[in-house]
């Protein structure tokens, strides 16, 4: 059986370049050149007024959380199967989840 290797980034001739430039740049913050470059091009592409770029899927649901202005006692649907995460963006304001529980019938 081939295996598909898990985690192990593609790696061109642009990647190291890229990656070298920010070295040499010394700024690895979410606010550098290539961060401004994504935001820009995300702009263009989906014809938005603003992009704004997060670390990690939890940073963008506890953005989305504060966005949409989740107050205590709001319900909140949720997969039952995932990051625990997925639910903290909105537990840590007050908000009830409701779980999603998947079953597969044969």
């Amino acid at each position: 059986m081939n295996k598909i290797p898990f985690n192990i980034p593609l790696v061109l001739n642009s990647e190291i370049k890229n990656i070298t430039r920010v070295l040499d740049i010394g700024k690895f913050s979410g606010d550098g050149e290539f961060t401004k470059k994504c935001n820009n091009w995300l702009e263009a592409y989906t014809k938005s007024k603003k992009v704004l770029l997060t670390t990690s899927c939890t940073h963008a649901l506890e953005l989305s959380a504060i966005l949409v202005n989740i107050q205590p006692g709001d319900e909140v649907i949720t997969s039952s199967y995932g990051f625990v995460s997925s639910a903290n963006a909105f537990i840590l304001r007050g908000a009830k989840i409701v779980l999603l529980i998947f079953a597969l019938i044969l």
